[in-house]
């Protein structure tokens, strides 16, 4: 097991937001312990995740549909 963190200082470790990290927790997607109310993370554990997350969001990501196309407003 790797480096074990709260739930805030994991957030910043990892780069996403604490909502993001609750939710998939409390979804059931993402790996953690639980003591008390407490949110234990392992860091290494969830890095691999996002990456596996990643990769898959890769992979999905072929068909692109653009829903509507920026422009630039004069001044």
């Amino acid at each position: 097991m790797g480096k074990r963190l709260l739930l805030n200082p994991a957030a910043e470790v990892l780069g996403v937001t604490v909502h993001y990290l609750r939710t998939e927790i409390k979804s059931g997607r993402m790996p953690y312990l639980k003591a008390g109310n407490r949110y234990i993370i392992d860091v290494e554990q969830v890095e691999e995740y996002l990456k596996c997350k990643a990769i898959e969001n890769m992979k999905s990501g072929e068909e692109v549909i653009q829903i509507g196309v920026l422009r630039k407003v004069r001044e």
